[in-house]
């Protein structure tokens, strides 16, 4: 899958904040990239609730920024962007002024739609409709990305997790864990009717890994019976750490989106 996507193409990706483009696409960026596909992100918040000891909205986004940064470096990005820096910001879900969250899908599409124009790419990568992890900001950018890409006629693609590999991350971490929840409980998994399994190489399994490290040390490479202890949170982050173990690190799954999808 993808794998006509050589030189002399360009890939967007549209994600809602610092660490989607990781957890939903990284196989596929680091295998795009060493394919010699221009691949460009943008990103619709700062991920700035991911720094809750930062002393300003501002210093969080800076902080966030450059691990993105580096994540970007890792997996090939070839240049990323905020989608408007500082007019979104990440609260976790919270539905307060100004985050993403409570954004507008019809605004969203508008700029993202802008941002095609400008880029126009030979296909654009976003979640699928439960937003991978079914968290609201992600279903928004998924109904945002659908309405933009439709309106400017390109394909879109959006991953997805089924049930069962869901299923099998919680039942490995269920060994080192044993009673203890971990996550949200909105992440359930879909399954589509016309499934496309990305199977990238071992060296874009690495390079995921080496990219998730980026955002908190070890989250990628170190064992997962070690992250359990040293990453702090029970969150759907170290559940999706834990699908990825299970399922493999190479492995993404991706269902090309309708133009009603965005509706």
């Amino acid at each position: 899958m993808f794998r006509h996507l050589g030189r002399g193409s360009t890939t967007l990706v549209v994600t809602a904040h610092p660490d989607d483009e990781v957890f939903a696409h990284g196989a596929a960026i680091a295998m795009l990239s060493r394919q010699g596909s221009r691949v460009v992100l943008i990103t619709a918040s700062g991920g700035e609730a991911a720094e809750p000891d930062a002393p300003s909205t501002a210093k969080a986004r800076r902080r966030r920024a450059a691990r993105l940064d580096a994540a970007c470096t890792r997996l090939g990005v070839s240049e990323w962007n905020w989608l408007a820096e500082g007019r979104w910001t990440d609260t976790a879900g919270r539905p307060t002024p100004g985050s993403l969250t409570t954004a507008s899908v019809s605004d969203l599409a508008d700029v993202i739609a802008d941002q095609i124009q400008k880029i126009i790419p030979d296909v654009v990568l976003t979640v699928g409709p439960d937003g991978l992890t079914g968290h609201p900001d992600h279903i928004l950018i998924h109904r945002a990305v659908a309405g933009a890409a439709a309106s400017c006629d390109v394909p879109v693609f959006g991953s997805y997790l089924l049930p069962a590999d869901i299923a099998q991350g919680r039942d490995l971490l269920a060994t080192i864990l044993p009673g203890e929840r971990v996550g949200s409980g909105r992440m359930t998994g879909r399954d589509e009717p016309s499934p496309a399994a990305l199977a990238a190489p071992a060296r874009a399994a690495a390079a995921r890994r080496t990219a998730l490290d980026e955002y908190a040390n070890g989250l990628g490479t170190s064992p997962l019976t070690e992250v359990v202890h040293v990453f702090p949170g029970r969150g759907d982050s170290l559940l999706l750490r834990g699908v990825l173990d299970a399922i493999g690190w190479q492995t993404e799954r991706y269902a090309r989106l309708l133009a009603h999808s965005g509706a």
